[in-house]
């Protein structure tokens, strides 16, 4: 009976072990995807407990997203409510080739997408840049501050807005970053979803 139960415990560590190496080698082999809590990949608005910069970093590629009438958006990730937004950069890797301009934005909705920073070229590949945030994008005027909640998990979801001329780039690789200050000073907490809160 002991050797049984010795067996059944060794087997249930076995199978323990194999299941996490397989979450981890998925992990690897799938990317960031595969650590989302949903397929397609729906990030959470991260907020960390210490007092330190956030951010967001993402790819900004020529196949993004499926250009119509030469434009598209794609959603990158999202904001906590009352997020104080302080910097945006963009670096462009490789030249976007087959468009004669080729630029983007960053926002909070999908169709304006323009909110947190104006469109501004990424055609060719170069240093990074250090953007100009919009002017109502700056500190919590978009991020909070009595507006009404928008993301599908709190917070606001943050899309990039790609705009081409002439024709639809055929290759491409770009970086964005957004720089943010979580509300995690003791004065603000988060919200249940679609809802407002003053700036804190």
């Amino acid at each position: 009976m002991r050797n049984l139960f010795s067996r059944a415990l060794s087997y249930m560590r076995q199978s323990a072990a194999a299941l996490v190496v397989g979450l981890g080698l998925g992990a690897v082999l799938l990317g960031p995807a595969a650590l989302a809590l949903v397929v397609p990949a729906n990030f959470a608005p991260r907020q960390f407990p210490t007092q330190q910069t956030h951010y967001l970093r993402f790819a900004i590629n020529f196949n993004s997203c499926i250009p119509v009438s030469l434009t598209c958006s794609f959603k990158v990730g999202a904001l906590p409510y009352n997020a104080f937004v302080v910097r945006a950069f963009t670096q462009t890797y490789s030249t976007f080739t087959g468009a004669t301009t080729e630029t983007a934005s960053f926002g909070i909705t999908s169709t304006s997408a323009n909110e947190l920073m104006a469109a501004t070229t990424i055609l060719t590949a170069g240093n990074a840049v250090a953007q100009t945030v919009a002017a109502g994008g700056l500190g919590t005027t978009v991020t909070g501050n009595g507006t009404t909640s928008t993301g599908g998990n709190g917070g606001f979801d943050v899309f990039v807005k790609l705009t081409a001329t002439v024709a639809n780039p055929t290759a491409g690789a770009a970086v964005g970053i957004i720089e943010y200050i979580a509300p995690n000073d003791g004065a603000c907490s988060p919200l249940p979803l679609a809802t407002t809160q003053p700036g804190c």
